[in-house]
C-alpha cells in the first residue's frame, strides 16, 4: 500500500523558468544563459550547491545552509518564485521525441518505508546519507522527488486521464523535451486517488535510495527529540508500464599495462568472445560489448555465470563485476574506485567517446538494460543490486516542483 497526500508546492514563474529550471533530459539543471545582464543561475545553483562545498566543516555548512534561506525567501519575494496556496496532487507528464511517460507526483508517508511496504534494490553509503540528513534537517527543502514504480491500476490510470482531459496544463521545457503539469485541487478527486493508491499491493523504489533513508533517519530524530517531525517525502509515482531503464555502460582505466594475451585467457574462461566491425551495444541479456585496443568485441556470457537461484547473480551487472571487474582489476567497490566510470542513458556513448579522448588505453564494456521486470525480481526477493546498475528514466529536473517542509 501507499500512503500519499497533497501539498503545496513552489514552483517556478514561466517568465524566469528558462534560467532556473533549464534542463535537458540527460541532466538534472544546467543554467540557461548566463551571459545575459540580471540572468539567474540554475535553481539546483541556488538552493544546492553551496551546501555540497569543500571542505566541510561547520562554519561553512551553517553559512551555506543560512545562504540557502535567505535566497529561498528572495526568491519568493521577488516573485521569481511561486507558492501555491492550494495543497494539490500533480499529474505529470514528461514528452519525448518519441515517447511520454505519466505519473503521479505528492507526498508519501515515511512509514511506508520503514515498515518495510517500499521495496528497494540498491545499498546506500553513510556518508551521503550524513550529507542529505543535514541539508534536509537545516533547509527543509526537497528539489527532486524519489522515483516510485507500482503496477497498472485502473483507478488510477482513470483518474489520470479525466485530470489531462479536463485540467489546466503547465508546461516548461525546451528543445530536448517538455515537462507537463496538471494540479488535482478538488478535495474530492484527491481523496479519491489516496484511496486507489492504498489498495496498490507493492510499491517498489525506482530512484531515490539515499534521499528515503536519509529523510527517515532524520524523523526518527526528530521524533525522539520532540521536534517538527518532516515525516513526508516528495514522490513521483509511476506504473512499470511507463517506467524505461536504459543501458548503464562501464569504462575501465587500468592502472597497470594489460597482457593481452592473459586478459583474453581470463575472459575466455566465462565468455565466448567474437570480434566486430562496429560498436556493439547490447539488446539481449548475458551479451556484452567490449572495446579494447581499439577493437569491438562481443562477449556472450556462458551458461554457468546465469543459471542462478539469486535473482541479483542473474544480472549481467553483477556477472561483470563478479567475472571481470573485481578479479582481473581489482575494482572491488564500483561506486568509489576512481578506476571505473560509469556512462548511462541516451547520450552514454558520447560520455565515452570523451573519455576515450582523454584515456585511449581505457577499456569499454557496454551491456544490455536492466528490464523492469528484473528489476521487480530482484527487489521482491530482498536482493540488492550492484551499484550504478540501472538508469531509470525519467531523470525528473530539479526543483521542477520544490517541496518545503517548512512552510507547510
Amino acid at each position: 500500500m501507499a500512503n500519499i497526500q497533497p501539498f503545496k508546492a513552489i514552483r517556478s514563474n514561466p517568465v524566469y523558468a528558462d534560467q532556473l529550471v533549464f534542463t535537458s533530459l540527460q541532466v538534472e539543471s544546467v543554467s540557461g544563459d548566463e551571459t545575459k545582464d540580471g540572468s539567474l543561475a540554475p535553481l539546483k545553483t541556488l538552493l544546492e550547491t553551496g551546501a555540497r562545498l569543500r571542505p566541510e566543516t561547520p562554519e561553512g555548512q551553517a553559512k551555506a545552509f543560512q545562504d540557502i534561506k535567505e535566497t529561498l525567501k528572495t526568491l519568493l519575494e521577488s516573485d521569481k518564485l511561486w507558492h501555491e496556496q492550494a495543497p494539490g496532487i500533480y499529474v505529470y507528464e514528461v514528452e519525448h521525441k518519441t515517447y511520454r511517460q505519466t505519473g503521479i507526483w505528492a507526498l508519501t508517508s515515511l512509514e511506508d518505508y520503514t515498515q518495510g511496504n517500499i521495496k528497494i534494490h540498491e545499498l546506500t553509503f553513510a556518508d551521503s546519507i550524513r550529507r542529505l540528513t543535514n541539508y534536509r534537517k537545516n533547509t527543509g527543502l526537497e528539489g527532486s522527488p524519489i522515483l516510485l514504480a507500482y503496477h497498472p491500476d485502473i483507478t488510477i490510470n482513470r483518474i489520470i486521464a479525466e485530470t489531462i482531459k479536463n485540467s489546466k496544463k503547465i508546461t516548461y521545457g525546451n528543445d530536448h523535451g517538455l515537462h507537463h503539469l496538471w494540479k488535482i485541487e478538488d478535495p474530492a478527486i484527491q481523496q479519491h486517488l489516496i484511496n486507489a493508491f492504498a489498495k496498490v499491493k507493492n510499491v517498489y523504489l525506482a530512484d531515490g535510495h539515499h534521499r528515503i533513508e536519509s529523510s527517515a533517519l532524520l524523523a526518527a530524530e526528530q521524533r525522539a527529540n520532540g521536534l517538527t517531525e518532516f515525516d513526508y517525502i516528495s514522490s513521483l509515482y509511476m506504473a512499470t508500464d511507463q517506467l524505461r531503464i536504459e543501458e548503464y555502460d562501464r569504462v575501465v582505466l587500468p592502472s597497470e599495462i594489460i597482457n593481452i594475451e592473459a586478459f583474453f585467457d581470463q575472459l575466455k574462461q566465462h565468455f565466448d568472445i567474437q570480434p566486430a566491425h562496429q560498436q556493439v551495444q547490447p539488446r539481449k541479456p548475458h551479451q556484452f560489448g567490449m572495446y579494447f585496443e581499439k577493437n569491438w568485441y562481443g562477449l556472450t556470457a556462458k551458461p554457468h555465470l546465469y543459471n542462478n537461484k539469486n535473482a541479483a547473480a542473474n544480472l549481467d551487472t553483477y556477472i561483470l563485476q563478479e567475472t571481470v571487474l573485481a578479479p582481473i582489476f581489482g575494482i572491488a567497490d564500483p561506486k568509489t574506485d576512481q578506476r571505473l566510470k560509469c556512462a548511462g542513458g541516451e547520450m552514454a556513448m558520447e560520455e565515452i567517446n570523451a573519455i576515450l579522448n582523454v584515456y585511449p588505453d581505457a577499456i569499454v564494456f557496454t551491456l544490455c538494460p536492466v528490464s523492469v521486470e528484473q528489476l521487480i525480481e530482484v527487489a521482491e526477493a530482498g536482493e540488492i543490486l550492484p551499484p550504478k546498475s540501472t538508469w531509470i528514466v525519467p531523470k525528473i529536473p530539479y526543483a521542477l516542483l520544490l517541496h518545503h517542509h517548512l512552510t507547510e
